[in-house]
């Protein structure tokens, strides 16, 4: 494959963990950010949480195979079900708090459990494909595949997970600072969820409404700066 295709496939993947984090994250919102994005904002948005999340398994594995040769079938196949189990492990945890945040609290969109219903769904495809792996001789695709089941289910459980906390008060967020370009002398504190394209996101604290801004020149102020927290 050229360099040039290899990147197309690189930047699709990225995309589609993108969409999976996004996904889970605004259901919780009870808001479609989707006609809101460009291509680029499926990999900027979530890429600091993706990339701990996809990254710290691999880095794991590059400790324990090292240099192994993985045009070598048996090796490979160890490879990527030893990932895969990593990247298991990272789903439980993940969905584990995921479910813990949606019990904690007793609002929730009808269709907030969907995104938990898929992320699980795509967590046991990727079991059935790495059984597939272990008992029958596959192709890289095949193993590929696995890979990119688990890590998108991974990335929709962190989504939601994040999204649950932001939605009910959590503290590693960020303020309004010019809070009346959302609310003319309003009284409660606009929470910042992203910027899209042109466009800043922010939720108002007390009746989570949304305020959708083109104005370039807020200031953000961390909640724990503020609150002292």
């Amino acid at each position: 494959m050229d360099k040039l295709g290899l990147g197309a496939l690189l930047y699709a993947y990225a995309v589609l963990l993108g969409a999976a984090y996004l996904f889970g994250f605004w259901r919780t919102i009870g808001f479609d950010v989707f006609p809101y994005l460009s291509l680029q904002n499926y990999v900027s948005a979530p890429l600091n949480r993706v990339i701990v999340l996809v990254a710290s398994p691999l880095v794991l594995a590059s400790i324990v195979f090292g240099r192994a040769d993985v045009s070598d079938n048996a090796r490979a196949r160890d490879i990527s079900l030893y990932l895969v189990a990593l990247y298991c492990l990272a789903f439980v945890l993940q969905q584990f708090q995921a479910i813990s945040r949606y019990v904690q609290y007793e609002f929730y969109f009808d269709n907030e459990r969907s995104v938990l219903t898929i992320a699980t769904f795509l967590f046991f495809a990727a079991l059935g494909v790495s059984y597939r792996i272990f008992r029958y001789s596959s192709t890289i695709q095949m193993k590929v595949f696995a890979l990119v089941l688990v890590q998108a289910a991974v990335s929709m459980s962190a989504g939601y997970s994040d999204g649950k906390a932001i939605y009910n008060g959590a503290a590693q967020v960020y303020f309004l600072g010019n809070k009346e370009l959302c609310e003319p002398s309003g009284v409660r504190d606009w929470v910042y969820l992203g910027k899209f394209g042109e466009q800043a996101f922010f939720m108002n604290t007390i009746d989570k409404r949304l305020c959708i801004t083109d104005e370039k020149s807020y200031k953000l102020v961390s909640r724990k700066f503020k609150e002292g927290l």
